[in-house]
């Protein structure tokens, strides 16, 4: 990880091809968006059957990318040599008490 302007470790991803297949290449977030790098995203939907509805969040007025709007239930990055599955268990959004859990096919 490279440390950022506040001396807070930044994460790597996974430079990848338009095609999906990584370069080989990883680099810190902030460069990776600032030169606009294709670069893995896991998003998470939560929809309630029971209900037929779908959680959303709001983004914080204070985030980087499009504050204050409205996303899907959950996204984060992939890091560097990280799987979907990995990233999808440890968003810090489940780590609240909540009823959601992943089965191993995802």
């Amino acid at each position: 990880m490279a440390v950022g302007d506040a001396g807070l470790q930044e994460e790597h991803l996974d430079v990848l091809i338009q095609t999906g297949q990584k370069t080989g290449i990883s680099k810190p977030r902030g460069d990776v968006h600032r030169d606009e790098d294709y670069h893995r995203v896991v998003h998470v939907w939560i929809y309630a059957e029971n209900t037929q509805e779908l959680l959303l969040q709001r983004h914080a007025d204070c985030k980087d990318s499009w504050p204050g709007f409205w996303d899907i239930s959950s996204a984060g990055h992939i890091s560097a040599g990280d799987s979907s599955l990995i990233t999808a268990r440890s968003l810090r959004w489940w780590r609240v008490p909540s009823h959601v859990s992943f089965s191993r096919e995802l």
